[in-house]
């Protein structure tokens, strides 16, 4: 988990990387809605493993077979994503993108709601 100035709390990833959550995306069931050209500029956060986040709740994590067959891991549901344009860690010039993309919250709700 990290911490926005204007966003408060955000999760990020083992790099500090801002995540974020696609409200095209279902929570239940979840789902990827992501795909294509799409997930260039969106890359998904893909797991092979155990899913392992500091400060969140392992209950509210999870993980979803995308078309590809990778796994793609979710937080309350959403599926998770990167943004291709932060540069560096700790951006999140994904927030509000086209209106549907924002930064995820430790629940996976959007962050600075």
């Amino acid at each position: 988990m990290g911490q926005n100035g204007s966003l408060g709390n955000v999760v990020v990833d083992g790099q500090g990387f801002t995540l974020y959550r696609f409200d095209k995306d279902t929570p239940n069931p979840s789902r990827s809605n992501c795909t294509g050209q799409c997930a260039v500029t969106w890359p998904p956060v893909l797991t092979k493993n155990t899913i392992s986040f500091r400060n969140l709740n392992a209950n509210a994590l999870g993980a979803i077979q995308r078309p590809d067959g990778t796994q793609q891991v979710t937080l309350g549901g959403w599926p998770l994503y990167r943004y291709s344009q932060d540069q560096v860690p700790g951006q999140a010039t994904g927030q509000g993108v086209g209106g549907t993309w924002f930064a995820a919250a430790p629940n996976g709700s959007k962050a600075g709601s």
